[in-house]
C-alpha cells in the first residue's frame, strides 16, 4: 500500500524570478501547474511575510543569482505555496502532503538546507520530504541516460554540471553568476531601445526572437531603427497575412499552411502588460550572442575536470540545456555549432588544399548535426582525444504533454521538473525503505537524527 497518493505530491522547484510547483500527479506526467514570482513581502510592522503587497510591506527577492539571499523569507515562500494548497483543498490535512524541493546544484549551502529541512518539519509540520538536485533531475527525465552534462541558463545565472553515473559531480561544475537570461536581455535592450523591460522578456519568450545559423544571414537583413507597429490583439486575424500559390490572400488558412516565423517579413509578439499585439520585422532575428561562447566554453571547461576520457566523452554525447533561455529558437544550434567549431577533435587535415577551413566546418557540422543518426561506429576510427562526438541528449518519444507547446519546441527547458516528477514517484508512492536505504525524511527519522538527516536521504 502506498504510503503517500500521487495525488497529494507537492513539487517545488524555486528559481531566482519564478518558482515553479505543481500539487498532484497525473496518469500522464505534465510539465509544472503553477509559475508564480519569487518574490515575498515582509510587513514592516509585525514582520509578517505575506504573498501579496500592502502600503507597509517591503518586497524581498529570497533568491538572487540562484543562491538563497534570505533564508526566512524563502522558508515563507514555502510556507505560502503550501497554504495556497492546503485554501484550495481543505479536506487535506499536512500530514498527507509530501514535499520534493528541487534543488540547483551548486548555490545552496548544506547549512541552508539543514536550515530549511527544520523549518519544513517543526514549523510546516510535513511529514515527509526530500530534495533532488536539478541536475539529477533533468537527467532522470532522459530516461536511460546515466552520463551528462546539464547546463542551467537560468535567468541571472549558469549552472553546467556533469552527471556520472547518477551522481553529480560538483567539484567539477561551473557557476557563472549575473549571465544567462540576462545576457540576452542585455544585447536586446541596445537592439532595441524604444522596448520596455517586459516588452524585451515578452519577444525573448514569444518564440518569434530566434538565432540565425550558418548561411542564414540574408534572413535576418534588419533595421533596427523600424518603428514597431502595436495592434489591439483581439482585432487582428494573422490568417489575413497568409497568401496562396498565387498570391491571394487565404481568409480561411488551415493550420498546416501557416508560415514559419522565417518565411514571414513580421511577425507579433504580444505585449503582457496592455495584451496588444506588436509587429516586428526582420530586426526580430539575431546571428551572435555573448551567451553563446559563455556556454561553449563552460562545458569545454567543466569536461575538462573529468579525468576518466570515456565518462567525458560520455557526457559530450548527452548535453542536457534546461532553463528559461534555453526555449529560445536557434540558440541550442548556435551552442551547439561553438562547440563543434571550438572544441570537436577533427581528423587531420587533407594535403590537397581542395577544401578551405570554412567547408571543413561546415562539413563537420552537416555530419554531427543531425545527433539522432550518428551511429555508435563513428566512434572506432575517432583519435584517443575528446570529444570526437558532440550530441545533445535524445528527447524521447514518450510524455507527450511535455511535447507541447509545439510551436515553442515543448517544455523541454523544464525538463528537471519531469525527473522531480519521476523521482517523486519512487520514493513517496513504494515503501519508506529501498535496499534497506531511506529514501525521504520522515517524522520518525527527523525526530532521530534532526536536521541532518537530509543527507542521508537526498542524492
Amino acid at each position: 500500500m502506498p504510503l503517500y497518493k500521487e495525488d497529494n505530491f507537492l513539487i517545488v522547484q524555486p528559481g531566482s524570478k519564478y518558482t515553479l510547483f505543481t500539487f498532484g500527479l497525473k496518469d500522464s506526467l505534465s510539465p509544472p501547474q503553477f509559475k508564480i514570482p519569487t518574490i515575498v513581502y515582509k510587513e514592516q510592522d509585525t514582520n509578517q511575510y505575506l504573498a501579496t503587497a500592502s502600503d507597509t510591506s517591503t518586497e524581498i527577492r529570497p533568491i538572487r543569482h540562484g543562491k538563497i539571499a534570505d533564508l526566512d523569507a524563502f522558508n515563507a515562500l514555502i510556507q505560502i505555496i503550501l497554504s495556497s494548497v492546503i485554501q484550495q483543498h481543505p479536506i487535506l490535512t499536512i500530514n498527507q502532503i509530501p514535499l520534493l524541493l528541487i534543488a540547483p546544484s551548486l548555490t545552496w549551502s548544506r547549512k541552508q538546507l539543514e536550515h530549511i529541512t527544520k523549518f519544513v518539519f517543526e514549523n510546516l509540520e510535513i511529514t515527509a520530504f526530500n530534495v533532488l538536485d536539478l541536475s539529477l533531475g533533468a537527467t532522470f527525465s532522459f530516461a536511460n541516460t546515466v552520463n551528462s552534462v546539464v547546463v542551467n541558463i537560468a535567468d541571472d545565472n549558469i549552472q553546467i554540471v556533469p552527471v556520472i553515473g547518477f551522481q553529480s559531480v560538483k567539484f567539477a561544475g561551473e557557476y557563472i553568476p549575473g549571465k544567462g537570461g540576462v545576457t540576452l536581455n542585455e544585447e536586446m535592450n541596445a537592439k532595441f531601445p524604444n522596448f520596455t523591460p517586459q516588452q524585451i522578456e515578452d519577444l525573448k519568450s514569444s518564440g518569434i526572437f530566434e538565432f540565425l545559423l550558418e548561411g542564414e544571414e540574408s534572413i535576418g537583413e534588419i533595421n533596427p531603427d523600424a518603428d514597431m507597429d502595436v495592434e489591439d490583439a483581439n482585432e487582428f486575424d494573422v490568417a489575413k497575412v497568409l497568401t496562396d500559390e498565387n498570391g491571394d490572400k487565404k481568409e480561411d488558412a488551415d493550420e498546416t499552411q501557416v508560415k514559419s516565423n522565417k518565411e514571414l517579413e513580421k511577425n507579433y509578439f504580444i505585449d503582457t502588460a496592455t495584451q496588444e499585439k506588436v509587429w516586428i520585422g526582420k530586426e526580430r532575428f539575431t546571428t551572435d550572442s555573448g551567451l553563446i561562447s559563455i556556454v561553449g566554453d563552460g562545458i569545454y571547461k567543466t569536461l575538462l575536470k573529468i579525468n576518466d576520457l570515456d565518462k567525458r566523452q560520455d557526457c559530450y554525447d548527452n548535453i542536457i540545456l534546461v532553463g528559461s533561455s534555453a526555449q529560445v529558437p536557434g540558440l541550442k544550434q548556435k551552442i551547439y555549432a561553438y562547440l563543434l567549431h571550438e572544441y570537436l577533435v577533427k581528423e587531420p587535415a587533407t594535403t590537397n588544399g581542395a577544401a578551405n577551413s570554412q567547408n571543413n566546418i561546415n562539413s563537420t557540422i552537416a555530419k554531427y548535426q543531425q545527433t539522432d543518426d550518428a551511429q555508435e561506429g563513428d566512434s572506432q576510427s575517432a583519435m584517443s582525444q575528446v570529444p570526437y562526438r558532440i550530441r545533445f541528449a535524445k528527447v524521447p518519444d514518450y510524455f507527450p504533454e511535455w511535447k507541447k507547446p509545439k510551436e515553442k519546441g515543448g517544455s523541454w527547458h523544464d525538463c528537471f521538473f519531469l525527473g522531480g516528477e519521476i523521482y517523486a514517484k519512487q520514493i513517496f508512492s513504494g515503501g519508506s525503505h529501498h535496499h534497506n536505504k531511506e529514501l525521504f525524511v520522515g517524522s520518525d527519522m527527523y525526530e532521530e537524527r534532526g536536521p541532518q538527516s537530509i543527507w542521508d536521504v537526498s542524492i
